[in-house]
């Protein structure tokens, strides 16, 4: 064996390595036909997924956030965007210039987007793309022997080349050690037999980058000393013992003639050598590594409004309703001269829009006789053939200022709003409600505006809105009339028109 450096480190931190698992959670067992001595042995990586590791092709352009690289099958370990996810680190550049990015998202195989544009010197041919994909690695497994003060070593496929073995860019079918050793965590004293080597009894200490070469391939070698004499079957699961485990080994890149979805197999060897660093036990452990499952969907900016009907009975702004509404009704039916008659609607607004929402109102024409026109805002008093926005007891009430309305002497139409669950939490919530308790509404016991309308020349006024998203926020605008005593029998009617507008 050329053994070209050891890896030891102290009692929570001695060498190993660790192999990759398949994505979803697929545990990677020992393949047992092939072990040899030791037993359960197997490898599981956190975060199973490929490294990439790419290159640029033509048409890249300086602070263009558009990235296309070159997808010439085995040009390169990884030929495709489809690897890579949201919010992956990547560097891009050439060596010893790398730029820092983040994924935005995949347009086709060929190109994805990045959160910044590119900075000179990341847009020429051939410069690499990379984003390194490691995580805490685990290797389980249960003794064969007793072998007194020996240890356990772990060896993973590396590069030839030591340096570009352990570079922190990942390789293509290989880990990679990283820039700096991993942080390596040995199991804890087990049973009296094993007592891992700590420094202060005399182990090397320092961590280093290390390679030993067997039939030709070379590895990655972690080794957990220990002293005690060892025993049979002894588990180092994790549970009944603590198992090996390291952080930051770099996941390989894809291998040549990789393809999307199959997982590119690597063999991970796990001995157990005496005292003379001899191999007594040994055992082959195959795991494998491939792409994420990339799941997308595509939510388009959307707001939701409806107009929901309210049962006759329902208190709604202080009062309970005299008729049950539709989604497009107000049915007032036959309305009395002395007492109010109430009504009530449901407005639900839901929205993805990040700044929120506005739900306008604005009628045609005051209440008209068989829908004729009622010229003036509010008609005037003694009009026959209209049943005019009301006034308000204080007679300042418009389409734009609220007024009290308690008394019955107080002709007309009018409208209230009330936010009874404070669904609406956000912004200008509710323009007003029945019980605002100021200015002309001080001391009412119920508020009301007109409506706006067309025929009046009048803008539409804003009863609802939120400077955020929303989920249901729900609002009751309540209706009340009360016709003059010279209003002629008939039928009345106006189209009372609401607008939701969210702002993205």
């Amino acid at each position: 064996m050329n053994l070209k450096r050891l890896l030891l480190v102290n009692k929570k931190s001695v060498a190993v390595i660790i192999a990759g698992a398949l994505l979803m959670g697929v545990a990677v067992m020992a393949d047992q036909s092939r072990a040899v001595s030791l037993t359960s042995v197997s490898a599981t990586l956190s975060n199973p997924r490929l490294s990439f590791r790419g290159a640029l092709t033509s048409g890249n352009t300086t602070g263009s956030s558009i990235v296309i690289i070159n997808t010439t099958a085995n040009s390169y370990p990884s030929t495709s965007s489809a690897q890579l996810v949201e919010g992956d680190v990547l560097r891009i550049g050439s060596a010893g210039g790398l730029g820092s990015y983040t994924m935005a998202s995949t347009s086709s195989l060929s190109t994805f987007s990045i959160t910044t544009g590119l900075s000179a010197g990341h847009a020429d041919v051939g410069d690499d793309v990379i984003s390194s994909q490691s995580a805490a690695q685990t290797v389980r497994f249960t003794t064969a022997n007793a072998i007194a003060n020996g240890r356990f070593r772990i060896l993973v496929p590396a590069l030839v080349n030591d340096a570009a073995s352990s570079d922190g860019i990942p390789d293509g079918g290989f880990f990679d050690l990283g820039a700096s050793a991993p942080t390596v965590t040995c199991p804890s004293n087990a049973n009296a037999t094993y007592d891992f080597f700590s420094v202060a009894q005399g182990n090397n200490g320092d961590a280093t980058a290390s390679a030993q070469t067997i039939n030709g391939l070379d590895y990655h070698v972690f080794e957990c000393a220990y002293s005690g004499t060892g025993a049979v079957g002894t588990p180092f699961d994790g549970t009944t013992n603590g198992a090996i485990t390291v952080t930051s080994l770099i996941n390989p890149a894809p291998v040549t003639n990789h393809t999307t979805g199959v997982a590119d197999k690597h063999n991970i060897i796990v001995q157990h050598l005496n005292s003379s660093l001899v191999v007594q036990d040994t055992t082959t452990v195959g795991i494998g590594v491939i792409e994420a499952v990339k799941v997308t969907a595509s939510v388009p900016a959307q707001i939701t409004f409806k107009i929901i009907g309210v049962a006759k009975a329902t208190t709604a702004c202080g009062v309970s309703t005299n008729v049950m509404t539709t989604a497009a009704t107000v049915p007032f039916g036959d309305v009395p001269l002395d007492v109010f008659t109430n009504a009530a609607q449901t407005l639900t607004v839901s929205t993805n829009a990040v700044n929120g929402y506005s739900v306008t109102t604005i009628a045609n024409d005051q209440l008209g006789r068989n829908g004729g026109a009622c010229a003036g805002d509010p008609t005037a008093t003694g009009n026959t053939s209209c049943i005019p926005d009301s006034r308000g007891d204080n007679t300042t009430m418009s389409h734009t200022a609220f007024d009290k309305w308690d008394a019955n002497a107080t002709k007309g139409f009018a409208y209230s709003l009330f936010d009874s669950d404070n669904s609406i939490n956000n912004g200008s919530a509710e323009a007003f409600n029945y019980n605002i308790g100021s200015g002309s509404c001080t001391g009412a016991s119920y508020c009301a505006k007109q409506f706006a309308d067309t025929e009046g020349s009048q803008v539409a006024q804003q009863i609802f809105g939120s400077n955020t998203v929303a989920d249901n926020e729900n609002l009751f605008v309540c209706y009340r009339v009360i016709p003059a005593t010279v209003t002629a029998a008939g039928n009345y009617e106006n189209f009372i028109t609401y607008t939701a507008t969210a702002t993205f």
